[in-house]
């Protein structure tokens, strides 16, 4: 049996639940190429919660893959899948370009607690961040612009209700239908205040500080999340900065480089690589020891 038809019985199983739903990284080529197939992007997602019966948190559609913070049984997240594959194909092929291949997948993985779910909704709204791909609440195709922020208000469309059968049919590929409440901007698409619920997110952020701060500050919960879902985490020179005075601060009670003992240091390296994944060139940089050194401590079995 294939991995994917094993996954695909393990998922029916599961009971209705909170989720994080992310496809897999498309080798050799995108998903989303243009703003066009963004916009189509953002429909699925609309489609998807009224189709299927899920209801959407948090998402960020990037341009090779999809992270989606949701609520469902495991029966539905299969089926939204489903749809999703065959609705993307057939966007691309009309574009030009291949269609998914047919062993594309996706992980679903339970969020079991609250400070899961705080974690993982950071993880999903920063990864375009991660990428370089935008500010915080900057980048169109996510729902973290709704958050704490007027930039919604800003956006405006038509009512779904407004647009012809066959503008309709043209924009989604088919004849799937829109609340006619909902909002479509002639840019990116549907609207995502029309179809993400905000609460959650709301409630586990109450403050602006509160969201913006995870998001740029939450490395150590970015590289596990990154590494369970098979993902790479890059960090840029910026972030090693604070991922450095983040460890101090936590680890070494506040004090400065300077201040540490050899072996203090030598904790350092071993934290920096197994909870950050910096590599040695990376540590060598952030905390001025040589790389040689790094490597001889990172092979060295009595810090770990």
């Amino acid at each position: 049996m294939k991995a994917s038809q094993k996954r695909r019985e393990e998922y029916r199983t599961l009971k209705k639940g909170y989720y994080h739903f992310c496809t897999d990284g498309l080798k050799g080529g995108l998903i989303f190429n243009n703003a066009r197939q963004f916009a189509f992007g953002m429909f699925l997602m609309g489609l998807i919660s009224i189709l299927y019966g899920v209801r959407i948190y948090a998402f960020t559609l990037m341009p090779n893959h999809i992270h989606i913070i949701l609520s469902g049984t495991g029966i539905d997240c299969l089926k939204a899948f489903d749809y999703l594959k065959r609705k993307l194909s057939l966007r691309l092929v009309k574009d030009g370009y291949s269609p998914l291949p047919e062993d594309y997948w996706f992980k679903l993985v339970p969020i079991e607690s609250e400070g899961q779910m705080r974690s993982e909704i950071v993880y999903v709204l920063r990864n375009c961040l991660e990428k370089g791909l935008g500010v915080v609440g900057g980048y169109l195709w996510s729902s973290a612009w709704l958050y704490h922020s007027d930039v919604s208000k800003l956006v405006d469309g038509i009512l779904a209700g407004q647009i012809s059968c066959r503008q309709r049919r043209r924009l989604l590929l088919g004849q799937d239908a829109l609340p006619e409440e909902w909002v479509v901007n002639p840019y990116i698409g549907l609207h995502p205040g029309s179809f993400v619920d905000t609460s959650l997110v709301m409630r586990l952020f109450p403050e602006p500080k509160d969201l913006q701060t995870a998001l740029v500050k939450d490395y150590e919960v970015m590289f596990q999340i990154a590494g369970r879902l098979g993902e790479l985490q890059e960090f840029n020179k910026s972030e090693i900065e604070g991922i450095v005075s983040h460890v101090l601060q936590k680890r070494f009670s506040g004090r400065e480089l300077s201040q540490l003992s050899e072996e203090d240091r030598g904790k350092m390296v071993i934290i920096l690589s197994r909870d950050y994944g910096l590599n040695s060139y990376q540590i060598s940089k952030s905390i001025y020891i040589k790389e040689k050194t790094v490597r001889q401590l990172l092979a060295s079995k009595e810090l770990r």
